[in-house]
């Protein structure tokens, strides 16, 4: 399969690495429904905003910013696809691993298949659809995901010596729908181009004031993030061929 864009610069590259440092906290599929078979590297980017107001919505819910890898088996006529990928990310807690399984080609006139994330922070079973053209690889595909993430402070830290307002939450565990669209540019090295959102509810608990050791839980709290973003996927040797020339005098 040849591309059918240019190949990214050194700088673009090195950039996308630099912003897969940022803290990462929701769940990304890096791929789309069909797998394209073999190893291949990912980048994951994004931005995202809540437009509920902090009072009623204290969640810091950014888009995964990641570092993976994946390898796998394309899908044929009557023999299912598989991948399996790893996302590591500089917040190690919220690295995770990528389970997916393609459907074979004759079962649907869309490429389809379902997968699970599981991460230190978070668990999301997810499943995909799209029209993938056979030529290159390109087009535009859903990813419909429920996310549970694990109770941890309203801000993603481990730990936060700020002490809180009376009646805010110490711990949020946030579920919720994540539905996503994407384009997929052409090619063995090419770009997602997602937006995705995040809809459901956090359960809130707090410390009472009496200084009791067990929390006490509070009003459920609404989860409304919008977020979009880009993944770079390339095989190996494209990454390499992109530092190389920056590694060197």
């Amino acid at each position: 399969m040849k591309s059918q864009i240019p190949r990214l610069s050194s700088r673009t590259i090195v950039t996308l690495l630099a912003l897969a440092g940022t803290a990462a906290c929701a769940p990304t599929v890096t791929h789309g429904p069909a797998v394209l078979g073999g190893t291949h590297v990912v980048v994951t980017a994004g931005a995202g905003f809540s437009p509920c107001d902090t009072l009623t919505c204290d969640l810091a819910l950014i888009p995964q910013g990641a570092l993976g890898v994946h390898t796998g088996r394309a899908a044929s006529g009557t023999r299912p696809g598989y991948q399996v990928g790893v996302n590591g990310s500089i917040n190690l807690i919220s690295s995770e691993l990528d389970l997916y399984v393609q459907a074979p080609t004759r079962v649907s006139p869309l490429d389809m298949g379902a997968g699970v994330l599981l991460g230190g922070t978070h668990a999301m079973p997810y499943v995909q659809a799209g029209r993938m053209r056979a030529k290159d690889g390109s087009g535009f595909y859903t990813t419909q995901g429920f996310v549970w993430m694990y109770r941890r402070p309203p801000d993603y830290v481990l730990s936060s010596s700020e002490p809180r307002d009376a009646g805010e939450p110490d711990e949020l565990a946030p579920r919720y729908w994540a539905p996503a669209i994407a384009y997929r540019t052409g090619g063995n090295h090419g770009l997602h181009l997602y937006v995705s959102g995040a809809f459901g509810t956090a359960r809130a608990y707090a410390f009472p004031a009496d200084s009791s050791v067990d929390m006490v839980r509070l009003n459920d709290q609404p989860v409304r993030t919008l977020m979009a973003g880009v993944v770079f996927e390339g095989i190996p040797r494209d990454l390499l061929g992109a530092l190389i020339p920056l590694l060197t005098p």
